[in-house]
């Protein structure tokens, strides 16, 4: 059973996923569409306790060193003291599912396994404390999204069973919870929207907004412990 972003979360995600897939909010074509989205999180980090002055959700800010790349652009960073707390990553999928899926998985999968090596090579400041990896997800509920995923088959070995007569949602469902629960990403939101109907729903309990905010807020307290 889904949960029910508040109104304010939800007619932000139904704009986002009503806008074409887009990537990165620092990419070419980006429109900036998720700034709104942004800037939520933003004002409940500050809310929940961090400074103003060291939540970042623009341009240079954003920007960590990596390990297998020289940088890496993020969404928004949340820092106590000038410790890095949190990085968080925001993506919107409308369309071209087939092709998002796969992309979305490499990107997510990679950016977090470059980070978190380069918080091992002390490359991300001097704590001693590995920050909260966020990543929200917003995917268009349509039609589109909901049939039998594509080429799934593999010619060798047998592909995970949970992967078998998965709609796309469904594989969306399975990226976010299994980065979740490998703890690439220590705070995941989730959610599906579709604009046309005015409906956001989170499709599961362990990866709602309330979770992905405390996740983070949780880690502010340990800084300052």
């Amino acid at each position: 059973m889904g949960c029910q972003p508040d109104s304010r979360r939800a007619r932000e995600a139904q704009a986002a996923a009503g806008h074409s897939d887009q990537g990165a909010r620092q990419g070419i074509t980006s429109g900036k569409h998720l700034d709104p989205i942004a800037a939520i999180i933003r004002d409940d980090l500050i809310n929940a306790g961090f400074h103003p002055d060291e939540v970042y959700d623009q341009g240079r800010m954003c920007t960590l060193p990596g390990w297998f790349r020289p940088t890496k652009n993020w969404d928004l960073l949340a820092l106590d003291n000038g410790e890095l707390v949190s990085a968080i990553e925001l993506k919107s999928i409308n369309s071209s599912f087939g092709n998002n899926a796969n992309n979305r998985a490499e990107e997510s999968i990679g950016s977090a396994f470059d980070a978190h090596t380069a918080f091992d090579e002390n490359l991300l400041g001097s704590s001693s404390i590995p920050p909260v990896m966020g990543y929200v997800m917003i995917v268009h509920d349509c039609p589109d999204s909901r049939i039998v995923g594509r080429g799934v088959r593999s010619a060798h070995f047998p592909i995970d069973p949970d992967f078998e007569g998965a709609s796309y949602l469904d594989r969306f469902l399975l990226l976010c919870d299994r980065l979740r629960r490998k703890s690439l990403y220590q705070a995941v939101w989730l959610v599906f929207a579709n604009p046309e109907d005015g409906v956001a729903n989170e499709p599961s309990s362990a990866l709602t907004y309330d979770k992905f905010i405390a996740s983070i807020v949780m880690a502010l307290g340990v800084h300052r412990a």
